[in-house]
């Protein structure tokens, strides 16, 4: 039941950014605050499928975000780096630098080939085949509108067989100052 409601408000989220009524409601949050909470919540999953799951997030990292929504990313790429992981280590990471906060997951599994990572933040894009791997190719693309609805990017680097990185970079700010904002889509 879990899952159809996930599948359910993926849909929606998709529907919102086409119509651009995705909204982030930005408030005081600390992004390794967010982080520490995210993982706890991931750890049996990523424990079940055998990857030992590392969080370095001990400095305070405040800023104005939506949280929901900030949560929304990392269960994202933490579910994707589960899912892709092949049973090895993932680790998350949160610094803040020159203004900006930076959230970064690492897993060591089966990588992205260079040919798909330009295409992999786009709607129902998979870089596998969801015959071997479930889902809908929704996650990516909802982590970057959300992202970018906070006036930040998403960046990735991967090699095929070594494993992914996800780099979130989010304004300390959050999303262009303003207590709310509504997200453009792409």
């Amino acid at each position: 039941m879990v899952r159809l409601n996930d599948l359910i408000e993926q849909l929606l989220d998709v529907s919102r950014i086409a119509t651009r009524r995705l909204t982030v409601h930005s408030d005081d949050a600390d992004l390794a605050e967010i982080a520490r909470d995210i993982c706890e919540r991931f750890r049996p999953q990523a424990e079940a499928a055998r990857s030992p799951l590392e969080v370095q997030a001990d400095n305070p990292v405040p800023g104005r975000w939506d949280r929901l929504r900030i949560e929304q990313v990392l269960g994202n790429l933490l579910s994707n780096a589960i899912k892709y992981g092949r049973g090895k280590p993932i680790s998350v990471g949160v610094t803040a630098a020159e203004g900006m906060g930076r959230l970064a997951v690492h897993d060591e599994g089966i990588g992205i080939a260079h040919g798909d990572l330009s295409r992999i933040f786009g709607r129902f894009e998979r870089a596998v085949s969801s015959r071997h791997y479930g889902g809908l190719g929704l996650g990516l693309y909802i982590a970057h509108e959300v992202v970018e609805a906070h006036g930040g990017s998403i960046l990735v680097q991967s090699e095929p067989g070594r494993g992914s990185t996800f780099t979130v970079l989010l304004p300390l700010q959050g999303a262009h100052a303003a207590p709310d904002a509504t997200a453009q889509a792409s």
